[in-house]
């Protein structure tokens, strides 16, 4: 599937796991299914916000999941977790977009939870702009790398099973003395 598709190549393009990815974009999925959303439209709504999620990370320079879970508590109607993302969500807000969206009649309607869920999708669309393609401007830095780096390890260790963490474990033993060597360094 689509979805598929996409969480195999999340280590590279997002810095997350498969699992990760699957999970984030299953999480946003149960979103926009209870908003009423089907076929390409859900699934463009899960990846679209689990891209975001790997975006305001690298924007905001927090974990991914940390991302993600702010952006499903502003889904939900939490707008606290979502600030530290620089999007303000308030019933104002909401419903002006809903309306502007003709999803409502007017702007002092009452929204109903599919409503509110879509109107809050485009709000945090709109007020992450320039947080948006974030991770894909600097995957080559050191942060956004080292993302990458752990991704990758955990979708080959998943795929390697049980059977794989030995050699898993040595190689990081061998990183670590590597990396200590490099610390006891003169920095001139």
């Amino acid at each position: 599937t689509e979805i598929d598709q996409f969480a195999a190549n999340a280590a590279a393009k997002l810095g997350m796991s498969k699992r990760e990815a699957l999970d984030a974009a299953s999480t946003f999925a149960t979103f926009g299914k209870a908003a009423g959303l089907t076929g390409s439209d859900l699934t463009g709504f899960s990846t679209k916000l689990a891209t975001l999620g790997a975006d305001l990370a690298s924007f905001f320079n927090t974990a991914p999941e940390d991302a993600v879970t702010a952006i499903g508590a502003a889904l939900r109607g939490e707008s606290e977790p979502i600030r530290r993302y620089g999007v303000l969500l308030n019933e104002a807000t909401l419903r002006n977009e809903a309306f502007k969206a003709g999803l409502t009649a007017s702007t002092t309607q009452a929204l109903t939870p599919q409503q509110r869920t879509l109107a809050a999708y485009r709000v945090i669309l709109q007020q992450t702009s320039d947080a948006q393609g974030d991770f894909a401007r600097t995957s080559d830095g050191m942060a956004n790398s080292q993302k990458i780096a752990t991704a990758q390890f955990n979708d080959a260790l998943a795929n390697f099973g049980e059977a794989a963490q030995p050699v898993f474990t040595e190689l990081l033993r061998g990183l670590g003395s590597v990396l200590g060597m490099f610390n006891d360094l003169d920095p001139a």
